[in-house]
């Protein structure tokens, strides 16, 4: 062959050994919440042809798991304190997501690390803001350097709020000076699995062994180190002043407000919004009517034969007509220093946690492995 031709085959050739085996893997797939992602993805028609697989710890249940869902799923055994194991399963795909929390004590800095390294895209769902902020400041440079896109909160915590923000501030592009958005979630319709308790009990761990302080605890900016923003002087999480809290009013805490609203912040840095755009969530006493109406007129699940587990253990969550049944809503609104206001509604099916949180983590991963977004610069990312 001509010089021209040879060169350009053997280009071809190194590229095609470097195509990953899998497009997307999915670690953690064989908790309460890994299934349900595994079973979107299972089904979702932007896989059919593609290949992926599930990955956890034990090759049992993996297997159990891979049988279940049927044809065309590899699977992958991987104990992330095996760098080796770990460095295997990054470089054999494209995405990765993960479900195996609580992600502090579960070694995912491990998975998010090898990924950072290696340009490979990532997600997770952790809520727990110290680890999101330790991953932050140790990897943001490695990612940006490598290509990878590491995506924080890519589940119901907290993908409708920051969307809600960004679609709202964006309408308000032309108006100049500060803004100030408040998202106030109406409906949040859903229940806890083992999982949610075991992340809760990590946070408590990390109290203790001084991991978190209280001014960590009250830092707006926590995912954004360094930043002075436009909510550094109101000294809460969720951006609500100080002493705000349960009372006769409209407008009540949210649980999921210090999480979402810090998320939210550390996009506005990324955007370079932080000194303009303010941010602040809350819940309606409508929400609370509304699940509390749920949880009596099913008799807590015992009319349907499926009572809501109150106690549940890990692999453990809500019932099946509540994964279905549930439902969420936040809308933001962002008011410009002339009074113009812009209003963003992002609502959703399915139990918040669970159901839906299923999906928008499946579909985080979808496209961070199979759209182009060149453009796009690594990070850690919102």
């Amino acid at each position: 062959l001509p010089g021209n031709q040879s060169a350009m085959l053997l280009d071809v050739a190194a590229r095609t050994s470097l195509q990953p085996k899998y497009d997307i893997v999915l670690y953690g797939a064989t908790g309460f919440t890994g299934q349900l992602v595994a079973a979107y993805l299972h089904s979702v028609q932007d896989l059919q042809g593609q290949k992926w697989a599930i990955a956890g710890r034990s090759p049992a249940k993996l297997a159990a798991l891979a049988t279940k869902l049927g044809a065309g799923v590899s699977s992958i055994a991987a104990e992330l304190t095996d760098a080796a194991a770990t460095a295997d399963l990054v470089s054999s795909t494209r995405a990765v997501i993960n479900c195996a929390g609580p992600f502090s004590q579960h070694h995912a800095e491990e998975l998010l690390g090898e990924c950072a390294r290696r340009g490979v895209h990532y997600s997770d769902l952790a809520g727990e803001g110290f680890w999101q902020a330790d991953m932050a400041t140790k990897f943001h440079q490695v990612a940006e350097r490598s290509g990878a896109k590491i995506v924080l909160g890519g589940g119901v915590d907290s993908i409708p709020s920051d969307l809600g923000c960004m679609l709202a501030i964006d309408a308000l592009s032309g108006e100049g000076g500060p803004i100030q958005a408040r998202a106030v979630y109406t409906e949040y319709t859903g229940s806890f699995s083992g999982g949610t308790l075991n992340s809760g009990r990590a946070m408590s761990r990390a109290r203790n062994e001084g991991r978190v302080t209280a001014a960590m605890e009250a830092d707006p900016y926590l995912l954004a180190p360094g930043t002075t923003g436009a909510d550094s002087a109101v000294g809460t999480a969720d951006g609500m002043p100080a002493g705000f809290g349960w009372g006769l009013s409209r407008r009540q805490p949210f649980f999921m407000g210090p999480i979402n609203a810090r998320v939210v912040r550390r996009s506005l840095a990324l955007r370079g919004l932080a000194q303009q755009v303010s941010y602040s969530e809350c819940s309606s006493v409508g929400l609370w009517l509304r699940l509390g109406w749920v949880y009596a007129s099913r008799g807590l699940g015992y009319f349907r034969g499926e009572p809501i587990n109150l106690s549940p253990r890990s692999g453990e969550g809500p019932p099946s007509w509540l994964l279905e049944e549930g439902a969420f809503a936040v809308e933001v609104t962002a008011t410009a220093a002339s009074g113009a206001q812009a209003v963003a509604t992002v609502a959703g099916k399915g139990d918040p946690g669970y159901g839906a949180t299923a999906k928008m983590l499946a579909e985080v991963g979808l496209c961070l492995s199979l759209d182009a977004h060149p453009s796009a610069a690594g990070g850690v990312l919102t």
